[in-house]
């Protein structure tokens, strides 16, 4: 049988008093209490800690040897309750989030400047990477929660939508799409032109092959890469176009590259969160998600 905290407090005040009636009025209990939490104190450790007399109460030996071992049981229960409370209450602890890159730069700062300056001492760790690489952090429990395209029909994860992502043409400026005829493409359009694409493997290519074929289009490919930022640089070289989620926009634009809305009803895809069912989130995690989701 292992002492209690309140056997243990027992012993503290008692060995810090002169007598039962002031070590009672201390710990806001009966004499007969404290009398009584005491005498299980000693029948669990199988000795006398205290040695009584009419007057005075003292420790024994073995209670002065016992004194230093309970004052630190005592001060590492206390730290461990403050430790979690901390915890809980938000002021220690980390935050890992998993996002698809073009997630990650566009709109996941702002929620995190939100967070941080409600938890300050909270530490953030961003694992940006592909959507693939997201739904595997999630699933084997590296992260908590993650930003991307909605899953497979087939994912076990849990997927709460945020917003539907257009998709976009990005071209060189000199491509001869653009001009003021094409305020919007659709897939028909470019069906004429060399693309570069997405890899095989990809979450993204998957998806816009099926559009493709959906459509009875074969596109003219004529490169792959595994980065949407690459495909970036392969247009900016004139090799091809390429259709990518209007997220990464920006990234074109800063490029010098010409984004053009691709106007295709299948063409488009919920981003959202994604957590694992069977795993608790912290109330770190909470926290975030509740900012994310306002």
């Amino acid at each position: 049988m292992a002492l209690s905290f309140k056997q243990l407090q027992a012993f503290l005040t008692m060995a810090h008093s002169h007598n039962f009636a002031e070590a009672a009025t201390k710990m806001h209990v009966t004499q007969p209490a404290l009398s009584s939490a005491i005498k299980k104190c000693e029948d669990i450790l199988g000795g006398e800690l205290f040695a009584r007399t009419t007057r005075t109460v003292s420790l024994t030996k073995e209670g002065e040897t016992f004194l230093p071992i309970a004052q630190r049981l005592y001060t590492e229960y206390q730290d461990a309750i403050e430790q979690i409370q901390a915890v809980f209450a938000k002021q220690v602890g980390s935050l890992n989030v998993a996002a698809m890159p073009s997630f990650a730069e566009r709109y996941l700062p702002e929620y995190l400047f939100e967070f941080h300056a409600m938890y300050p001492n909270i530490s953030i760790k961003i694992e940006d990477v592909v959507v693939e690489k997201v739904i595997d952090l999630v699933q084997a429990g590296k992260v908590e929660c993650g930003f991307s395209f909605e899953p497979k029909v087939n994912s076990d994860m849990t997927f709460t939508p945020l917003f539907t992502e257009q998709f976009v043409v990005v071209m060189h400026a000199n491509h001869p799409l653009n001009d003021a005829k094409h305020t919007t493409l659709a897939l028909n359009d470019i069906a004429s032109f060399d693309v570069v694409v997405m890899n095989k493997n990809s979450n993204l290519r998957v998806f816009i092959d099926s559009v493709y074929k959906e459509q009875g289009i074969e596109p003219k490919i004529i490169a792959e890469a595994s980065q949407i930022g690459t495909l970036g640089q392969l247009v900016k070289q004139q090799i091809g176009i390429a259709i990518v989620p209007q997220l990464s926009s920006q990234r074109m634009e800063e490029l010098g590259l010409v984004c053009c809305r691709l106007n295709e009803a299948k063409l488009q895809r919920k981003v959202g969160i994604i957590t694992n069912p069977y795993q608790q989130l912290s109330v770190t995690t909470q926290a975030f998600l509740r900012i994310v989701e306002s």
